[in-house]
């Protein structure tokens, strides 16, 4: 049984917002995998529906890749939180911990407190004054409690006092609550984990940007096909990173992952300084598994196919609620047996 991310999108918003993954590809593997799939969408209206459905239905596992409820990431750990109530295994993170994760500051602020690496940062509020005496240049604006790159363009990089101030009334009209973050320029390095294993580290190649585009993977980078910001934004798989940097990055992101209690997949997102110093700059409990997304390109790398992956996202899922599951703390580095895109 899929939760299936019901896009419950405001039509008359002034900006795009990052679209629900697709069940279909997920729906095939499962399927080739011998399960039975069913998609179970999740309306808001209709929710004690719903939630008789997933009580009733003598499913086996839920494979859950809601995202919103009533077009809100706010309260996407609702849905998770459902499942667990009723005793269901589920593929993912648990409730606590995409709320955690989503809450930029708040994620930070608890890495921050374990001794990780993370820009600093300040929480605004919709109607707190702006930051004049914000002085952390460059920085970046994001909103608060959103994913998939929501709310993130080439001018959400402020250079100026006048740029952040022009970013924080032009984004917070749209999305509330801000979050104003020193910039790091840098390598930006993604680790992802798929129940103890470690996948082999992707790098996003900024290099062919448009001339002036800030290094960043902005909602068009993301979600705009074929745009400059799209080819700006190559991947590049494995990294081009020593073994020794490699390992080291691979167990920082398990140590981040152990501490915001992760389980069954997800990401863990660095910036490298020149000097080679790892900031944290994002955690993504169950990331997109589209099969042409990110966590797809890395298991690939390391040599599984796009139904091998699902399948271990599944198993995983249904070990843990037996109990079987393999310890976090029994970490396995998967070694790259193939490559995408080129060094940098």
């Amino acid at each position: 049984m899929l939760l299936d991310p019901v896009a419950e999108r405001d039509a008359g918003a002034p900006e795009p917002e990052a679209p629900a993954q697709s069940t279909v590809p997920i729906i095939a593997a499962l399927t080739a995998l011998g399960y039975e799939p069913e998609v179970l969408p999740l309306q808001a209206e209709v929710a004690h529906e719903w939630i008789e459905r997933l009580r009733s239905g003598e499913f086996r596992v839920a494979f859950n890749l809601c995202e919103s409820v009533r077009g809100s990431p706010a309260a996407e750990h609702l849905a998770a939180a459902a499942v667990e109530l009723l005793g269901l295994p589920m593929t993912g993170a648990r409730s606590a911990t995409l709320l955690h994760c989503l809450n930029k500051d708040r994620c930070a602020a608890v890495l921050r407190a374990h001794g990780f690496a993370v820009p600093d940062w300040r929480l605004v509020g919709p109607h707190d004054p702006l930051p004049t005496d914000w002085d952390r240049f460059p920085a970046i604006v994001k909103p608060a409690a959103q994913d998939g790159s929501n709310g993130i363009h080439a001018n959400s990089v402020a250079r100026s006092p006048s740029e952040l101030a022009a970013a924080v009334e032009r984004l917070r009209a749209k999305w509330g609550s801000l979050v104003v973050q020193q910039f790091i320029d840098g390598r930006e390095i993604n680790l992802a984990i798929v129940g103890n294993q470690l996948l082999p580290p992707a790098e996003i190649d900024f290099s062919d940007m448009p001339e002036g585009a800030e290094p960043i993977v902005s909602f068009t980078a993301k979600w705009v096909s074929g745009s400059p910001e799209d080819l700006g934004t190559r991947p590049v798989c494995p990294a081009p990173l020593s073994p020794q940097q490699a390992e080291q990055l691979q167990q920082l992101a398990a140590r981040v992952w152990e501490l915001m209690e992760g389980s069954g997949y997800g990401r863990v997102d660095v910036r490298l300084t020149a000097d080679g110093t790892p900031y944290v700059i994002d955690v993504n409990p169950n990331a997109d598994l589209s099969r042409d997304a990110g966590l797809a390109r890395q298991a690939w790398v390391a040599g599984w196919s796009y139904e091998e992956l699902i399948g271990k996202v599944m198993e995983e899922a249904l070990a843990s609620h037996d109990g079987k599951g393999t310890p976090a703390t029994d970490w396995v580095l998967v070694p790259a047996v193939r490559a995408v895109g080129g060094s940098t």
